[in-house]
C-alpha cells in the first residue's frame, strides 16, 4: 500500500475499533460474557454508559455514524478517482470483518434467537417449528433472550446451516456466540468476493468502486457483521443468482435461487427474470437482469414494510408492518453490482437513514415513546428526498452546460 493508503487504513482501524469497544455498552444486563475480572470491569463500565447515560451514548452513536459514513463516501470517491487500489480494499474488508466479528450485537437480539433455535435442534433434539424457547423452562440462556415466545420464522436451510456453529459451540454459550459471529461474518467476505468476481466477469469499468460500495458500507458492517443478521446469508444467494447467470451457468443460478428461498422466501421474486433470461427467446443482458431483480426487491421491500402480508415460515403467516435496516440486504447489493453514481448516492443516504432509526431506542431504552415512529419514518425518507433533490439539481446543471 502507498503511504496515503496506509493513513486511510489507520483511520479505518480507529473507526471500527471504536465501534467494537462501543458495542459493549449494550451487553444485556442479565448476560455475563466472562468471569474474568478485567472483562467484567470493562463491560460494567461500558454498560454504565449505554444503560445509565443514554443521552451521551446516543450522541456518541450519531457522531460515529457521521464519521463512518463520511469516511465511506470519501473512500468511494477515491476509488472512483483510482487514488486507492485493490490491496487497500482487501485489507480494509478483512480488517473490518475481523474486528466486528468480536463486537457485541448491540442493536439487535436476533443472534440469540439463531443460537437458541440451533440449540433446540442440536441439544434438545426437537423441532424449532413446533417448539419455542419458552418451552424449555430452566434453560439459563432464556434470561438474556428476547422473543422467547416465537417459533422459528426462518427457512429449513438456515436451520440446517445454523447447526454448524452450534456443533462447534460444544454447548457453551460463549463458544456458540463467537462460532455464530464468525460463521455469519465470513459471509460478508464471501459476498464481497462474489461482487468483485461478478463485476470483473462483466468488465465493469471500476470494479473496486462497486465492490467497495458493498464491502465498506457501514450499515452492512454493523447489521451484517456486528449484529449478525442472517440476511447477510440471504444476500449471498441473491448475489450468487447473478454470479452464475453472468457465467452462463443458468441451472446453477436457479439452484442458488431455490436454496435462497429455503433461507427466506424472498428470492422467489427473482424467479421470473431468471427463467426469462435462461429460457426466453431473447437473453436478458447483465444490466437488465440486475435492474429487474433490484426493482422487484425494491417494490417488495416497500410492500413488506408497509402492509401486513402472509409469508411462509412464520407461524400465523403475518409479518410486522415496519421497515428494518437489515432489509437493505435485499436491495443494496444490486446497486454494488450496477455501480451507477445516482443509485450509489441514494444507497448511501438510505443506509445512513436506516442506521439512524435506532436513535429513539438508544435514547429511551424502548420503542414506546411518542413520536418514535415519526422520527424513524423521517430518518428513513428525508435522506432519500435530499438525495433525489441533489441528483435532480446536478442533472439540471449538467444540462445547462
Amino acid at each position: 500500500m502507498s503511504r496515503f493508503e496506509k493513513i486511510l487504513f489507520s483511520v479505518n482501524l480507529l473507526i471500527y475499533t471504536f465501534l467494537f469497544v462501543f458495542s459493549f455498552s449494550y451487553v444485556d444486563l442479565n448476560l455475563t460474557l466472562s468471569k474474568n475480572k478485567y472483562v467484567l470491569d470493562f463491560v460494567g463500565f461500558m454498560q454504565g454508559l449505554g444503560y445509565f447515560n443514554r443521552p451521551l451514548a446516543t450522541a456518541i452513536y450519531v457522531i460515529f455514524l457521521a464519521i463512518a459514513f463520511s469516511f465511506f463516501a470519501v473512500n468511494l470517491w477515491l476509488f472512483h478517482k483510482s487514488r486507492i487500489g485493490e490491496k487497500y480494499l482487501k485489507c480494509s474488508v478483512v480488517l473490518n470483518t475481523l474486528i466486528l466479528i468480536f463486537a457485541y450485537p448491540y442493536l439487535s437480539s436476533d443472534l440469540f434467537n439463531y443460537i437458541f433455535d440451533a440449540k433446540i435442534i442440536v441439544q434438545y433434539h426437537t423441532n424449532p417449528y413446533t417448539h419455542k424457547p419458552l418451552d424449555f423452562e430452566g434453560d439459563e440462556w432464556l434470561r438474556f433472550m428476547r422473543w422467547v415466545h416465537r417459533y422459528s420464522p426462518y427457512g429449513p436451510l438456515w436451520l440446517i446451516l445454523s447447526t454448524i456453529p452450534a456443533v462447534l459451540g460444544f454447548g457453551k454459550f460463549i463458544l456458540n456466540f463467537f462460532a455464530f459471529k464468525i460463521f455469519i461474518g465470513l459471509f460478508h467476505l464471501l459476498n464481497s468476493y462474489l461482487i468483485f468476481s461478478t463485476l470483473r466477469k462483466v468488465k465493469i469499468k471500476n470494479i473496486l468502486l462497486g465492490t467497495a460500495f458493498y464491502a465498506l458500507n457501514p450499515l452492512f458492517l454493523i447489521e451484517g457483521v456486528a449484529n449478525a443478521h442472517n440476511d447477510i446469508v440471504l444476500a449471498t444467494f441473491l448475489i450468487l443468482i447473478i454470479y452464475f447467470y453472468v457465467n452462463r451457468q443458468k441451472a446453477k443460478s436457479i439452484i442458488a435461487l431455490l436454496l435462497g428461498v429455503l433461507i427466506k422466501y424472498i428470492p422467489m421474486l427473482t424467479l421470473p427474470w431468471i427463467i426469462l433470461g435462461a429460457f426466453g427467446k431473447k437473453i436478458l443482458n447483465y444490466e437488465k437482469i440486475v435492474f429487474l431483480n433490484f426493482a422487484s426487491m425494491l417494490i417488495f421491500t416497500f410492500v413488506f414494510s408497509t402492509f401486513p402480508i402472509k409469508v411462509p415460515f412464520v407461524p400465523g403467516g403475518s409479518t410486522q408492518v415496519q421497515f428494518q435496516p437489515w432489509y437493505l440486504f435485499w436491495t443494496i447489493p444490486y446497486i454494488a453490482l450496477l455501480p451507477i453514481w445516482s443509485l450509489m448516492i441514494l444507497g448511501i443516504l438510505i443506509s445512513l437513514g436506516a442506521s439512524l432509526r435506532y436513535v429513539p431506542f438508544l435514547f429511551y431504552g424502548d420503542w414506546s415513546h411518542a413520536h418514535t415512529i415519526l422520527f424513524m419514518q423521517t430518518a428513513t425518507i428525508l435522506p432519500l428526498v435530499v438525495g433525489f433533490l441533489v441528483i435532480f439539481i446536478q442533472k439540471l446543471l449538467v444540462k445547462d452546460k
